[in-house]
This record gives structure tokens, sequence and C-alpha cells, in this order.
């Protein structure tokens, strides 16, 4: 990673633009090499003396910058110039295409969950309701840790799938769901939609436990309108776009 003066976009706040920086820092003083991977989160975040969340942000715009190679549980990796630019164009290229990517979603979801209603054993009723009470306490925390509730989004998302006893569904959505969440903010930190996300979850696992195929579409499709919808709003709000 080049040493040469970093900018930052105007938008990013002016907290996390220190962590960024005290990140940039970091690599450099320990002089990390390209290739070289960062330490865990946890003693990332204990040496920058900042919370992980907070860490987690500032991954995300070096990330985005081509800089750093995040690999989820592998772990985060310095990039030299031409490989950070190539990712670079590679994760921009993925911000522009989210509508196709929400499409995608509808397109494997609504089968998905109306696969699930009809083939449910009640083994994987069970999980599916604990997915969902894992993500209900998670939001019970103070502060919301929003990066962790996304990730449990995500696993009752997957858990349904699985449901729908199509292994190949299965890979597939699991690989867009983190393209996904390599490609866009965590829009559950707009105001309202932590609540409305989690009242959808509820009415779809409420259509699947009943085995109602045909609400549990309707519902997915609404949900993943719902979470588009608020991805737009995202945009239009931080960047103006």
């Amino acid at each position: 990673m080049s040493t040469e003066t970093i900018t930052m976009p105007a938008s990013i706040k002016p907290l996390l633009k220190e962590n960024v920086r005290a990140l940039i820092d970091h690599i450099e003083r320990a002089g990390l090499l390209p290739g070289a991977r960062l330490e865990s989160e946890r003693e990332l975040a204990k040496i920058l003396e900042i919370s992980r969340p907070s860490l987690r942000e500032a991954i995300q715009v070096l990330q985005a910058q081509g800089r750093i190679l995040v690999k989820h549980g592998v772990g985060v990796f310095v990039l030299d110039d031409a490989t950070g630019e190539r990712f670079k164009g590679a994760y921009l290229s993925q911000r522009a295409n989210i509508e196709e990517l929400f499409q995608m979603r509808e397109i494997l979801e609504a089968p998905a969950v109306e696969w699930a209603a009809e083939r449910h054993t009640s083994e994987q009723l069970a999980e599916m309701n604990q997915a969902l009470l894992r993500l209900s306490e998670a939001l019970t925390e103070n502060p919301v840790d929003f990066e962790k509730v996304r990730e449990l989004d995500m696993d009752f998302h997957l858990v349904i799938v699985r449901s729908a006893s199509n292994r190949f569904l299965n890979q597939t959505l699991g690989t867009l769901q983190e393209i996904m969440r390599n490609s866009m903010e965590n829009t559950l930190k707009l105001p309202g939609r932590i609540d409305e996300s989690e009242a959808e979850h509820r009415i779809i696992l409420e259509a699947i436990a009943n085995r109602d195929p045909i609400k549990a579409r309707l519902m997915i499709i609404q949900h993943i309108h719902n979470a588009r919808d608020a991805w737009a709003k995202f945009l239009k709000k931080e960047h103006g776009r």
C-alpha cells in the first residue's frame, strides 16, 4: 500500500476519517507489505483504541479505496497499488449494480421461501425460529451493533434457503449475500428500517410456519423491495445520487 497522501470523500464523517487515518498509520508503522495480513479484528481494535464497529467502518473505507482486501473468515490483507486499483474498479462496479443484485435476490429468494413453506421439517422450523430470536435479541443491545445485526439478518435468510432443500440455491444465494455485504453500506442504520425489517421477518416466518407459500412469496418480495428502497434513500442522502 502506497504511503502517498490519502484523500477521503467529504461525506465521510470526521471521526471515521480519524479512524481511517489511524488504521493507515498502523499499517505503515508496522511495515506491512502487500499480501501481509492484519491482526484480528479484536486485536486491531485494541491497538487502535477504537470500537470494533468503528474499526469495521474504517476497513470498509480502505477496501473501497482498493488499499486492503477483506477475505471473510480468513482476514484483512494489504494490497499493492496495481492490485488495489483492479479491486477498486471491481468494487465500484459492484456498487453500480446494486439494483441488479436486488433483482437476483428476488429471483432466488421468492421460490426459496415457497419451497421452505412447503418442504420444511419441524427441526428446520425450529432453526428458523432460533435464527430470528438471535436477531431480535441483538436488536435489544444498547448500543445496537449494526454489523452484528446485519450478519444475523443474513443468517436468517440463509437458514430459510437451507430449508428449501436445494443446495445449489443455497450456495448461489450465499455468494450473492457476500457480494452485497462487500459492496453496500448497512441500510439497517437508516431510521425506522431496522424495526420494519424485523416486522417483515416475523410475517415471512409466520407464513412459512403456516405452510402458506403464496403469502411467504409475496412477503419476501415486499421485504426485498423495501430493502432496495432503503438503499436508494441511503444513496440519495449520503451521495446525492
